[in-house]
């Protein structure tokens, strides 16, 4: 494959239609991993930094259009894909104006969204100033930057993961306890 590997994030609550994108898209060289509702992206993402989510806007604990606004704010240099039922030039509209960079009418044929997919990570591929740029590196828990690099506990590197996909914005206690490993009590 002559593309770098894409991290991809499914949020599909239909198992079939996950597992089957799942098996897809790593036979075709990427990271994916999948979740069937909004509400286990934090704990899938604690160690898994999405290049890109490909997101159902149906799910049974979350309004997708919301999600994909709220991960558009959070992180706005990640790729967005919607992949839905809804076929309504309304609902695209909609969808785009929420922040997603690519909408697909379901049934979606695996070439046409392979291409999509391939076509944004090109779009997302970082700048050459980005080489100057701090990296986090979570399966070796190290902070790199272009003079050094440091070692950092798990714990570190999970509370740092979690900042980062912040972007500007603040998180909530609960949200810190929760990278933490805590409760929100």
């Amino acid at each position: 494959m002559p593309n770098p590997p894409l991290k991809i994030m499914v949020v599909e609550d239909n198992d079939d239609i996950r597992l089957g994108w799942l098996l897809f898209l790593t036979r075709h060289g990427h990271n994916a991993r999948g979740v069937a509702m909004a509400g286990d992206l934090l704990s899938e993402c604690a160690d898994f930094s999405p290049h890109i989510y490909l997101v159902d806007l149906n799910l049974p604990d979350a309004d997708g259009l919301n999600l994909v606004s709220q991960l558009r704010q959070t992180q706005p240099n990640v790729g967005i894909a919607i992949a839905t039922a809804r076929s309504q030039i309304g609902d695209k509209v909609l969808g785009y104006d929420r922040g997603a960079d690519l909408y697909f009418t379901k049934p979606v044929d695996p070439s046409e969204l392979m291409a999509g997919l391939v076509s944004l990570a090109k779009r997302l591929q970082p700048s050459p100033q980005a080489e100057h740029a701090l990296r986090l590196n979570l399966n070796a828990h190290v902070l790199e930057g272009p003079a050094a690099a440091v070692d950092l506990t798990p714990a570190e590197s999970v509370l740092l993961a979690g900042l980062v996909r912040a972007v500007g914005q603040p998180l909530a206690r609960w949200q810190l306890a929760e990278l933490m490993g805590g409760g929100a009590d």
